[in-house]
């Protein structure tokens, strides 16, 4: 006589104990909600900035020292230039830890196209004759 086993039950003992030890479900996570992966790269962001406020401060004592007069006014409008591309690193650098997917790359992309600008200014600055 053979004896047939059913799907439903399993083959082994081995088998029994897997189904027993199965996973407990967090109720304090979404299982459909997207983990954080990149909550570890805060300090890096956060170095990205500073270095840019760094640069922007020297730039704000060498505005300070100039003279009034139409050359100030450009590197006044430069200046502010600086703090408007400053502002969009701060903003995707405090963004990008918490996101994931398609918000991360666009974040990222924002965060490098405002550095790229960032860079931009200063040469332009840099060129300047006072």
């Amino acid at each position: 006589m053979s004896e047939t086993v059913s799907k439903s039950q399993p083959v082994s003992d081995a088998e029994s104990d897997a189904l027993v030890k199965t996973r407990r479900v967090n109720p304090l996570k979404n299982p459909s909600y997207p983990q954080r992966v990149h909550v570890h790269e805060r300090a890096h962001w956060q170095g990205i900035l500073q270095q840019c406020e760094e640069r922007i401060l020297k730039a704000r004592q060498k505005l300070q020292v100039l003279p009034p007069g139409p050359n100030r006014a450009l590197f006044e409008r430069l200046f502010f230039q600086m703090e408007g591309a400053r502002d969009q690193v701060a903003d995707a650098a405090r963004r990008l830890p918490g996101e994931t997917g398609v918000l991360y790359e666009e974040d990222r992309h924002r965060l490098d196209e405002a550095v790229a600008a960032l860079d931009r200014v200063f040469r332009r600055w840099d060129s300047q004759a006072v």
